[in-house]
């Protein structure tokens, strides 16, 4: 038997009688001092096991992130909105709401920031389609509150659904007549029905009872410009911009009239307000692909079109799905009678956007592109283009010009004609 595996007696604790003899008994109070100290520890620990996992987990190297509470949520919600971070503000009311289903204004703030989100680029419209479900279930669930009917008719507003919208708007003004958020949307609303004065008469309530109104101040200079007031409709656009300077949908909205002001008038002051109020927006976000683009579109409209070049080109080269920005490209070859370049990227536009609805699809990316075959002799290739848009569009513009291809092309013969001059118009 190995040598550690057996036990000798003669020096075991056993055989000396160690264990099983007399022993004489010695006091421990220090032990009983130590178990009370380790209990009240662990009672401690257990009562703030919140706080005390981190700093036990950062010990090892591991680092947890605290799940936020729900006035957490909604405060770092607000405090992104104010930077002008909708992603951010988005995210942190969605789990905002999630802790708190039922907290109606919680959800009424998750529903303006994915509004506020689908204006900022075409293709967040499903966050204007997500708006008008939650407003919607929240309206049923609250049928008595002004809050609820407000933020309806917002999102039914955004969608285009101006008369249902206006309906929500006055049950929330009927329920709480100083509802300055109720006015603002309502104005809006009608704007967009065409009932002028009456959007004239809510969005100066609204500025009224709301001076730091977003939607008020942007209502009531929408009105001015149908009305051609144009210096008093801008005052209205900058006061816009100013109450969130960090959000950037008041900003093309300001150099969005800018633009249509200056084609309507000529005046090269208004075309450099457009150009500034997307230079702002860089000036926060040097990869705003919408900024690009919409500052392509003013320097083709000034005929400054090598500018506009580059910055359609910019736009395509940091986000080649923006489709918007392909369409102006091609326009820009167009005027320039760079034929082919614009059948290139007007065909990558109508590529991306062929399984869109039709109401979200840009027609010109079909009928210019039409017409640059046209223009190469190659009506073969512009008729199936011609024969598809005229299918789905609803566009007045782009019907005169398909007639118009379609007349060039009759009878396989191509006649030659100056180039149509596409008209550049401001962006929603």
């Amino acid at each position: 038997m190995p040598d550690d595996l057996y036990i000798r007696r003669d020096r075991s604790s056993l055989g000396r009688g160690l264990i099983f003899g007399p022993q004489r008994r010695r006091g421990r109070p220090w032990l009983l001092y130590a178990v009370i100290v380790a209990l009240a520890a662990a009672g401690l620990i257990v009562w703030q096991i919140d706080r005390v996992r981190p700093i036990a987990l950062s010990l090892v190297g591991i680092v947890t992130t605290p799940t936020p509470t729900i006035v957490q949520a909604a405060h770092e919600g607000d405090l992104a909105f104010w930077r002008g971070d909708l992603d951010a503000s988005l995210a942190n009311y969605r789990h905002a709401a999630a802790l708190a289903p039922d907290d109606l204004n919680i959800a009424y703030e998750l529903i303006r920031m994915l509004i506020y989100r689908s204006y900022s680029d075409e293709r967040n419209a499903p966050d204007g389609d997500e708006a008008v479900r939650l407003a919607t279930a929240l309206q049923t669930a609250y049928p008595d509150n002004t809050r609820a009917f407000g933020i309806h008719c917002f999102a039914l507003a955004r969608a285009g659904r101006s008369e249902e919208a206006a309906q929500s708007c006055n049950r929330a003004i009927s329920l709480d007549p100083g509802n300055s958020d109720a006015y603002a949307y309502l104005a809006l609303a009608n704007y967009d029905i065409g009932r002028l004065d009456a959007a004239s008469e809510a969005a100066q309530e609204a500025v009224r009872l709301n001076p730091n109104s977003i939607e008020g101040n942007t209502a009531y200079a929408f009105v001015l410009t149908s009305q051609q007031r144009y210096d008093d409709a801008l005052e209205y656009f900058v006061r816009a911009t100013q109450i969130n300077p960090r959000l950037v949908f008041p900003y093309f909205n300001l150099g969005a009239t800018a633009l249509g002001m200056a084609l309507r008038t000529g005046d090269p002051t208004m075309y450099q307000l457009s150009i500034d109020a997307y230079d702002t927006i860089l000036s926060m976000n040097l990869r705003n692909v919408k900024a690009y683009t919409s500052l392509c579109q003013v320097y083709l409209a000034t005929g400054d079109r090598n500018l506009a070049r580059d910055n359609c080109l910019t736009a395509t080269e940091l986000d080649d799905a923006y489709t918007r920005s392909w369409r102006w490209l091609g326009e820009v070859y167009y005027r320039n009678m760079d034929y082919e370049l614009a059948i290139d990227a007007f065909d990558r536009c109508a590529s991306q956007e062929q399984d869109l609805p039709p109401d979200r699809r840009q027609p010109e990316c079909w009928y210019y592109r039409g017409l640059a075959h046209v223009q190469i002799g190659d009506c073969p290739g512009a008729l199936p283009i011609f024969g598809d848009v005229v299918g789905w569009t609803q566009s007045t513009r782009a019907i005169e010009l398909v007639n118009e291809g379609f007349r060039l092309c009759t009878g396989g013969v191509f006649i030659p004609t100056n180039t149509p001059e596409p008209t550049a118009t401001p962006q929603g």
